[in-house]
């Protein structure tokens, strides 16, 4: 296998300084990052400080890493026009961002009806979530042409866009700047999570080609509910993934480490080098 090419969360680092971020991921053996802006340097964010927010990252890149992703958490179903107009602003400064640094990409999960919390609400897998959803993304699609950028989005079961299927259904209305990351994890829930395989295969089958950016984490249950855990031991075989990856040609797709930190980060990202050899 070829090595392989891994990066963490900005924010995920013990410090958010350049200088920080820099040691740190040295210290890891990172080859990029996600970062979203807003996290990560909020002050700058707020200010709406382009040209820092443009040198910051091309400090990063002149460092070594590659910024795999600027990643824009947001909600496109939010019910309140104002928070969503707020957000469409912050999406699409992002984009301008990506295009002066050279980022290829922005991306987001895409929420749920309960609007600040992204958790499970019974009308999110209804058609009225979904038509929502593809409303407000199609307003991205002018600033995508004009940077020449691509929009990632990621689907969780919980979420408006939860699975392979209805993420086809959206991408295929929004068209070709609508691509994918992949968050295995992310798709399993209480009851599917034993069918981790062909949930997989099914996701590979159907967006292989569209994927650019891999989410890798895992989890075990406890009570019906998912307990973040380290990469190497979880319920998710991160061995038998990566031959996967392997056999599909998919392996050289940047990977993003979550929900770990410190000491926990470090011993995944090494059971990922070990895998890779």
């Amino acid at each position: 296998m070829n090595r392989l090419n891994i990066g963490a969360r900005a924010h995920d680092l013990n410090g958010h300084s350049l200088q920080a971020i820099i040691d740190e991921a040295r210290v890891l053996g990172l080859d990029g990052l996600q970062l979203a802006i807003h996290k990560t340097w909020e002050a700058d964010w707020k200010a709406r400080d382009e040209e820092a927010i443009v040198a910051s990252i091309h400090h990063l890149q002149c460092s070594g890493l590659s910024l795999f992703l600027l990643a824009s958490y947001f909600n496109p179903a939010h019910s309140s026009p104002d928070v969503l107009a707020r957000e469409l602003e912050r999406v699409r400064f992002t984009i301008a961002v990506a295009s002066k640094s050279g980022v290829a990409a922005v991306g987001s999960e895409t929420g749920s009806l309960n609007d600040d919390d992204w958790t499970w609400h019974p009308d999110n897998h209804g058609e009225a979530a979904f038509l929502a959803v593809e409303q407000t993304l199609s307003q991205l699609r002018p600033s995508l042409v004009m940077h020449d950028r691509h929009f990632l989005v990621e689907a969780v079961s919980d979420h408006i866009i939860h699975d392979a299927r209805r993420l086809a259904q959206l991408n295929a209305r929004l068209g070709a700047r609508f691509q994918v990351t992949l968050d295995l994890a992310n798709l399993l829930n209480a009851g599917n999570a034993t069918r981790w395989r062909e949930v997989l295969e099914h996701f590979l089958l159907t967006h292989g080609g569209q994927i650019r950016l891999l989410h890798f984490k895992n989890f075990i249950l406890k009570d019906g509910l998912k307990v973040p855990v380290g990469l190497e031991e979880g319920i998710i075989d991160y061995a038998w993934v990566l031959e996967r990856l392997e056999r599909l040609q998919l392996s050289h797709i940047p990977i993003i480490v979550e929900e770990l930190t410190g000491t926990a980060l470090a011993e995944s990202v090494r059971y990922l080098r070990g895998l890779s050899g």
